[in-house]
């Protein structure tokens, strides 16, 4: 029986590097990745929060009051004068949440008490629900090879298109294909979300094409090559691509 659930899409959001400000009250530790500032700590009220625990996870807050009953909560217990930071209403636990960071959806930062725990908790692949994508649903998978997931999103990171790199063409045609527009059909895409709905995996678009699984990079319109509209991707490694391809099927014949 299928079951269909809709979960909201991650948008990535670039950034400006900021100024790290340390205020009484509050002390901030922080490291700098592909150029953005991002505070791995923050002490508040003698409590300090501390994040990267969920891994490659993005948490799903886009707004005040996503994920549940007013999850994140309105008011504002910490600002650095450039950053704010809100409680997560999250029964049995203490986190704090910042939009910083470079995605929109922010970072999420649990007290060190419990940390390890946490961490624990997101590394184990039973606490998630596994999807396959298409259009506006997301289909339950009930079985799926974790390892092989694991496989495809590390495939998925490492070979990341990156439209902000004013060199991307030139960088990445050794490496993609370029597949006319008029033979692609659509794309779909494979997730998971954890099952207390707070952090799920970004959405990376694929299709099948001569019977090999490809990573969706772009449209191009016909821009680069003489008005001639295409669809730039990556194929897949063989044995990972026809796993998903087999599994694909099951849920989108």
């Amino acid at each position: 029986m299928k079951v269909y659930k809709k979960i909201a899409k991650t948008f990535l959001s670039v950034l400006f590097c900021i100024a790290l400000v340390t205020l009484s009250g509050c002390g901030i530790a922080n490291r700098i990745v592909d150029h953005f500032v991002e505070p791995t700590s923050v002490t508040i009220d003698g409590v300090t929060y501390r994040s990267e625990f969920y891994g490659d996870l993005y948490p799903m807050f886009y707004q005040v009051g996503d994920v549940g009953m007013e999850t994140l909560q309105q008011e504002i217990v910490y600002e650095d004068g450039s950053r704010q930071y809100r409680r997560v209403d999250f029964e049995g636990h203490n986190w704090v949440h910042c939009y910083t960071g470079k995605y929109i959806s922010g970072m999420v930062y649990c007290a060190e008490s419990e940390w390890e725990q946490t961490k624990s908790y997101y590394e184990n692949p039973e606490n998630f629900d596994y999807y396959f994508g298409h259009s506006e649903d997301n289909v339950l998978i009930p079985e799926i090879d974790y390892q092989k997931f694991d496989e495809l999103k590390a495939f998925e990171k490492e070979n990341q298109h990156n439209p902000f790199d004013v060199f991307y063409e030139e960088n990445e045609k050794d490496r993609t294909r370029r597949i006319p527009e008029s033979e692609f059909k659509d794309s779909f895409t494979f997730l998971k979300e954890s099952k207390d709905g707070y952090f799920h995996t970004i959405n990376c678009g694929y299709f099948i094409y001569e019977d090999k699984l490809f990573l969706l990079f772009y449209h191009d319109g016909g821009r680069t090559n003489g008005g001639i509209e295409e669809v730039v991707a990556m194929e897949v490694p063989d044995e990972l691509g026809q796993y998903f391809i087999e599994l694909s099927k099951k849920y989108h014949p």
